[in-house]
């Protein structure tokens, strides 16, 4: 009751600024919890119900966590705007704390072996998609007949081509055989 008679003394005026405020307030690089505590001080005097406040909220918030509010929380622009908080909230500081137990975004990703994957990308990953690289250091060079590596990068000398064809048929034989 008391925030409808507060809402009808506010100005046409002032309740345009404070909308004007509200669609142009973005997250950024604060912390969550400071952008929910500026956006709950003009939400009350915007006069918006509490649909239009959520699309608000996950405009002004960055652009992944409202994705994964969505997708992995599965949440409803229907759903109040305080679920809306508390699920934005754990997922940040989640994220937060891998960042810290690394040493953040960048000591992850400067690990030293271009190849490894930083912790980020790993979160990111689809469990859906194929890991082709894994067999890769397990390949046999048609070359010299050694694991590890393929002919193209082989730092031995060529062999005779008739020797390359028997190497080949062998690498076929335990193919058939399923010993890959």
């Amino acid at each position: 009751m008391a925030d409808e008679i507060a809402q009808f003394f506010i100005s046409m005026k002032t309740q345009t600024r404070v909308i004007e405020k509200l669609v142009k307030l973005k997250q950024g690089n604060r912390l969550l919890e400071d952008f929910w505590s500026e956006f709950v001080n003009w939400k009350e005097l915007s006069g918006y119900n509490e649909v239009a406040l959520v699309g608000l909220f996950k405009k002004g918030i960055h652009l992944a966590l409202a994705q994964k509010l969505v997708e992995i929380g599965q949440l409803r622009n229907s759903d109040p705007l305080d679920e809306w908080y508390e699920k934005a909230l754990s997922f940040e500081r989640s994220r937060r704390e891998v960042i810290e137990e690394f040493g953040g975004r960048r000591n992850m990703e400067n690990l030293g072996d271009a190849r490894k994957k930083s912790v980020l990308d790993v979160l990111r990953q689809d469990p859906n998609t194929m890991d082709v690289d894994r067999h890769r250091e397990m390949r046999k060079c048609y070359n010299c007949g050694e694991m590890g590596h393929l002919t193209a990068k082989c730092s031995k000398p060529r062999r005779e081509r008739s020797e390359e064809v028997r190497i080949v048929e062998e690498a076929k034989e335990d193919f058939s055989l399923g010993r890959e």
